[in-house]
């Protein structure tokens, strides 16, 4: 049988600069931002509610044009539109980064911000997906193996060391560094880009045509979706607002399958989610985004709010998290190669709920020395995120037919997102449940006139240890559940005779006539 090169275009480190650096600028964009949000806020002279909208923002455009950025990279060639994307993320980056300087329209400077934020994740909407497809499609065998290791390992990384970076660069030169510094590196990345080979499609017949009424209503569906989770804390989860935009959101999907079912070149194929695979791999990443990630998020609030420590001191606290992610990414194909990709996520989601829920041995009193208490739950939870990233991502993208490896990853990445909002608007309102009632215990003390300074603070300090444990509790659930979701729906992708194994780049004799993930010859 021919073998292949492990390198499609010749220029591996080309390729993995390209792709790593992208995406480590896009996912930096997601944390960076929440160490620097006081500083803006007095600059800009900023309201509570304008600076929620710095970081919603983003989130926001990422989410709506995701999987649009995945279509357009499978049909038009994904360096081509890569190349733009990280264009127009960086040109986002400038008006972010200028902002308290530029108030162009009659805008404001915050609403300036919001604008850049909002371009910044059209761009970011683009980088995600592609920066994987390219990996995948790209390389093969090891080489691929080793590619998307070195991808999950990244992404990981940005999430996590935004706060530290973003301390040191708020502290050091000004917070309009967090966006700034995506210039040079995102310099390098278009010129990197630019000397890869592009897959494109050659224009004409036989090329599909773009789904644009698919584009529309899934898009419209995912920003109705995420507008009612941004806001539902605010506005009230039963109010007319939010039951519109969740009533929207359904009636926009319920349009989306209409049209996919009845189009003759649809974004995705509707039947990949029966695929055992790619159905159960994009679920398990929804519950990653809605465990994980998003208990994530409260663990760097509760290190700032209830251990009273800088943004600064909380990113160098959550380094172990990160250092263990570098050790389990490489960990991640051995576990596959042994145990197959079914197990090893089922696995890594086990053992990821226990470090979660180690993240309720918490120090009621709140010292500021009690973050060791959350040392073994950082260390388990990096080690397992580590494992996770690279092999449910490789998964959910073998799944997918080859030239469409682009929108597979755009579903993989948009589950991921939408979940983390979900899971972060559930254990905000956990929160909000234990700050409201210390509310009440602290008014009907002070009616009493018993409501000592003392006393309010060790309420305060009470409903924020609370809601942490609370929250930490979904979490693990939630990562409970998506582990069952793999040991019952996850299947290891069947290989031909002397396909290679996706976890290690190892050929396996298989006997047999090819099949797809479905089963069908």
């Amino acid at each position: 049988m021919p073998t292949h090169p492990a390198h499609r275009s010749g220029k591996p480190a080309l390729t993995m600069v390209a792709a790593l650096l992208g995406l480590f600028i896009a996912l930096l964009d997601v944390t960076v931002v929440t160490v620097a949000l006081p500083t803006m806020g007095t600059d800009l002279d900023a309201s509570f509610s304008d600076l929620e909208w710095v970081a919603n923002a983003y989130m926001l455009a990422l989410a709506v044009f995701i999987v649009t950025a995945g279509r357009l990279g499978d049909l038009y060639g994904q360096r081509r539109i890569y190349v733009i994307g990280v264009t127009v993320f960086l040109a986002g980056s400038l008006v972010c980064g200028a902002a308290g300087e530029l108030a162009p329209f009659g805008w404001s400077h915050i609403t300036t911000l919001h604008a850049g934020r909002v371009v910044q994740g059209v761009g970011g909407a683009v980088i995600m997906p592609l920066t994987l497809a390219i990996v995948y499609s790209s390389f093969e065998g090891k080489a691929r193996a080793l590619g998307i290791m070195l991808w999950g390992a990244v992404g990981g990384l940005a999430t996590a060391l935004g706060p530290l970076i973003g301390g040191v660069l708020v502290d050091h030169v000004g917070w309009e560094w967090i966006f700034l510094v995506n210039l040079p590196i995102g310099l390098v990345v278009v010129v990197a880009a630019l000397g890869i080979k592009d897959n494109r499609r050659e224009s004409g017949p036989g090329r599909p045509p773009l789904d644009l009424a698919g584009l529309l209503t899934v898009s419209g569906s995912l920003l109705c979706l995420n507008l009612a989770l941004i806001n539902g804390a605010d506005w009230g989860w039963t109010s007319g607002r939010e039951l519109a935009l969740f009533g929207g959101s359904a009636l926009l999907l319920l349009a989306f399958l209409a049209v996919e079912s009845r189009s003759a070149a649809p974004i995705m194929n509707l039947g990949w989610f029966r695929r055992p695979s790619f159905g159960g791999s994009v679920t398990a990443g929804f519950l990653l985004g809605a465990g994980m990630f998003s208990v994530m998020f409260y663990l760097s609030i509760y290190m700032q709010s209830g251990l009273g420590l800088t943004a600064l001191e909380t990113g160098v606290r959550l380094l172990p998290l990160t250092l263990m992610l570098i050790v389990g990414a490489p960990l991640g194909g051995k576990l596959a190669a042994k145990l197959g990709m079914r197990g090893a996520m089922a696995v890594a989601f086990g053992l990821m709920a226990v470090g979660i829920a180690l993240f309720t041995l918490t120090d009621p009193a709140g010292d500021p020395g009690s973050w060791t208490r959350l040392l073994p739950g950082l260390l388990v939870t990096g080690l397992t995120l580590g494992i996770l990233m690279p092999v449910s991502s490789e998964l959910t993208v073998a799944a997918a037919p080859q030239d469409q490896v682009g929108v597979a990853a755009s579903a993989g990445t948009m589950f991921r997102q939408v979940g983390n909002a979900v899971g972060v608007a559930i254990m905000g309102a956990l929160m909000s449940t234990q700050t409201e009632s210390a509310t009440e215990q602290a008014e009907k003390l002070a009616a009493k006139g018993t409501l000592t300074p003392e006393r309010a603070a060790a309420l305060k300090q009470a409903a924020i240890t609370d809601g942490l444990d609370h929250g930490a509790w979904f979490a693990a659930a939630v990562t409970l559940t998506a582990a069952l979701v793999v040991v019952l729906f996850v299947r290891d992708l069947p290989r031909t005779p002397g396909t290679k194994n996706p976890a290690d780049g190892t050929r396996t004799p298989v006997a047999g006539v090819a099949v797809t993930d479905a089963g069908r010859p």
